[in-house]
């Protein structure tokens, strides 16, 4: 880690957190990193489906009944290479 890269107000921001929580730089920027990468963890998880998403979706219409208009006859296709 190159810490002589670290801007001084944000250098100062993180000596201000580590008294403030009366941890070390080093813990204290630990600590921001792991919460920083479970953000982005929950974020992920968010993309999935939620829980029970289907089971409170599924019969949710309201609506006119859905009706599937009939399909056409398959069509021929030249075969692929």
């Amino acid at each position: 880690m190159i810490l002589d890269k670290i801007p001084p107000h944000l250098w100062a921001r993180l000596e201000q957190l580590a008294t403030e929580n009366n941890r070390s730089l080093e813990a204290e920027a630990t600590e921001l990193l792991a919460k920083l990468l479970q953000e982005k963890d929950i974020e992920v998880q968010q993309e999935e489906w939620l829980p029970n998403f289907f089971e409170e979706v599924i019969g949710g219409w309201e609506g006119e009944p859905l009706v599937r208009e009939p399909q056409p006859e398959d069509q021929e296709r030249e075969p692929l290479l």
